[in-house]
């Protein structure tokens, strides 16, 4: 699970270096593995199967989110009733993005089943079940922290690969 949770983190930063320039102010990271995880406000989920059995949960602080899609914009106007729905569409589009690009050294030339994602507005937390394994780590910028969570239900075949 560690190099998949690297694999999914090093896209993490590089989708908001190189393709949105926003600055990763803390080259340092921490992989944690709690029992209870206490997610941000704006946090997509998408769950995996096949190869890749879990659940992938990526939220960012609302400026940070703010900033992405400044970034998406390029200047162009929105009408304001409009951004609660263009800012749900980007998280989710981000998640779409970061999470499909991480996937694919690990997909073993097997059919991967990926859930349509799912919001979520408010804080909420995670508890770990039995065997299930929760790893996350937080990517702090000058807008705010991304945090990048990965869930897997138990020790199975791939993440056994992966320790």
């Amino acid at each position: 699970m560690k190099d998949f949770l690297n694999f999914l983190i090093k896209r993490s930063i590089s989708y908001l270096q190189e393709d949105l320039n926003i600055e990763v102010i803390d080259s340092v990271f921490e992989i944690i593995c709690p029992k209870k995880m206490k997610m941000k406000k704006n946090t997509v989920m998408i769950g995996l199967g096949g190869n890749i059995n879990s659940l992938i949960s990526i939220g960012s602080d609302d400026l940070l989110l703010d900033k992405i899609l400044e970034s998406f914009l390029e200047g162009a106007p929105i009408d304001n009733k409009d951004i609660a729905d263009i800012r749900d569409s980007l998280s989710c589009e981000i998640a779409n993005i970061i999470i499909g690009n991480a996937i694919s050294p690990f997909a073993n030339d097997s059919i991967i089943n990926i859930t349509p994602p799912i919001l979520i507005y408010e804080e909420s937390s995670f508890f770990k079940y039995k065997d299930s394994k929760i790893t996350s780590v937080t990517i702090k910028t000058k807008f705010g922290e991304m945090l990048v969570v990965v869930t897997m239900p138990k020790i199975d075949k791939f993440s056994k690969q992966l320790k």
